[in-house]
């Protein structure tokens, strides 16, 4: 039986009871010695690393700065492949030549690990911004254009043709039934891309970057240093959440209709 998720202060205090659990389990493991102190920092530890980088920043670069890197190579990577992927998608579904022709390709993508052609893509790009964009384009596009297509291919076909049968042309029923009726489609598309390309840009980062937050928890790494480690990983965490949160407010203003009786 579906139930309507929690909101309000019922859902905030057991959030808040949740967090506050595992900041106390994270305080007793390190408490009890169970864990070498190098290897696990304390959360106090870890507050007075981000006190640390905030005041003097981590080998010559700021906090803001690695956090704006990391979320800019995510979300240039992500726009371009919504950009081609949604229409690509909707062309896809609509054509079925389209599909016949570009469908294997697509899906030949797709469950390709993004990092088995990082190696190529750097040598192609060089180890700047180009071969992570490029990483982040290829891993998000074939999410969106399946997404796409997906949702075009599940329009119902009574809809379509009532609005032939009103007089609408192609470009007419594309836009104003085919499209908003695919919307939540793509949109749950978007979610699963924005997710693999933000775990994907912080590999990426570890593999070959001078800068951001995957790179700062491997520089960290090379240093012992488990409390920039662990705030590093808290940060990612952070910015992953508050991405996927903000593409959901963007489909709820979007697609307002949808899930309404």
């Amino acid at each position: 039986m579906h139930k309507t998720p929690l909101a309000g202060p019922v859902a905030c205090l057991l959030s808040a009871c949740s967090v506050a659990a595992a900041l106390a389990t994270w305080q007793a493991l390190a408490a009890s010695g169970a864990v070498a102190p190098e290897l696990l920092a304390s959360p106090a530890q870890v507050l007075s690393a981000l006190a640390e980088i905030l005041r003097e920043g981590y080998r010559g670069t700021t906090l803001a700065h690695n956090a704006a890197a990391t979320i800019g190579r995510c979300l240039t990577g992500f726009g371009l492949a919504v950009i081609l992927g949604v229409p690509l998608g909707l062309l896809m579904g609509l054509q079925p030549r389209a599909a016949a022709a570009l469908g294997d390709i697509v899906q030949f993508l797709r469950p390709l690990p993004p990092l088995s052609y990082m190696i190529l893509l750097i040598l192609w790009f060089g180890t700047g911004d180009g071969s992570k964009v490029a990483l982040l384009f290829l891993t998000a596009l074939p999410i969106i254009a399946s997404a796409a297509m997906a949702g075009v291919r599940l329009v119902p076909r009574p809809r379509i043709l009532a609005a032939r049968s009103l007089g609408a042309g192609f470009w007419q029923v594309v836009w104003h039934v085919v499209l908003p009726s695919a919307l939540p489609s793509i949109f749950t598309g978007l979610r699963i891309a924005l997710a693999a390309a933000f775990s994907t840009v912080v590999a990426a980062e570890l593999l070959a970057a001078t800068d951001g937050l995957g790179w700062m928890v491997l520089s960290a790494s090379r240093f012992l240093r488990s409390d920039v480690i662990l705030l590093g990983i808290l940060i990612l965490g952070v910015v992953g959440m508050a991405l996927s949160r903000a593409l959901l407010l963007i489909e709820r203003r979007v697609v307002h209709w949808h899930g309404r009786a």
